[in-house]
């Protein structure tokens, strides 16, 4: 014959707060990360409606991933428009200003083009910034503003 043995009710009860006490950190571990994986695609969302309520030319750009909006240059840049440039920053505002492109199928591509253009500036110029962005599939654009 088999001896069972019964446990009293309050075993029992111990034994589920024990198991409810080890379920509580878990939930509010899951609870925590649903809320942190949230807010990190929220950032990408309002870079994007700061930069424009209109269609975004850019879709990706240096920095981006690191929560960094595109600089406010890089568009008056891109469409080559000097003044609008001049205007994103005080300390251009009274320089000359230089702008470089390079184009690319990839950001690294597109880098190099720039960095051998860069190559050929005068020593009076200064290197403001660079930065690049896509385009669109394969098509990267790197550009880079000097100034004296």
């Amino acid at each position: 014959m088999h001896n069972l043995t019964l446990r009293p009710e309050s075993d029992k009860i111990e034994e589920m707060k024990k198991r409810l006490y080890l379920i509580l950190p878990l939930l509010l571990i899951v609870l925590l990360a649903s809320c942190v994986s949230t807010s990190a695609g929220e950032s990408d969302i309002n870079i994007e409606k700061k930069q424009s309520n209109k269609k975004l030319l850019f879709k990706d750009w240096k920095y981006k991933g690191f929560g960094q909006s595109l600089p406010a240059w890089f568009e008056a840049a891109y469409k080559n428009d000097v003044n609008a440039v001049k205007k994103s920053d005080v300390k251009l505002s009274e320089s000359e200003i230089v702008i470089l492109r390079g184009d690319g199928v990839n950001s690294d591509q597109a880098d190099k083009v720039l960095k051998i253009k860069q190559e050929e500036i005068s020593s009076d110029f200064i290197l403001y910034e660079t930065c690049w962005a896509s385009i669109g599939a394969g098509d990267y654009v790197a550009l880079a503003v000097f100034y004296k």
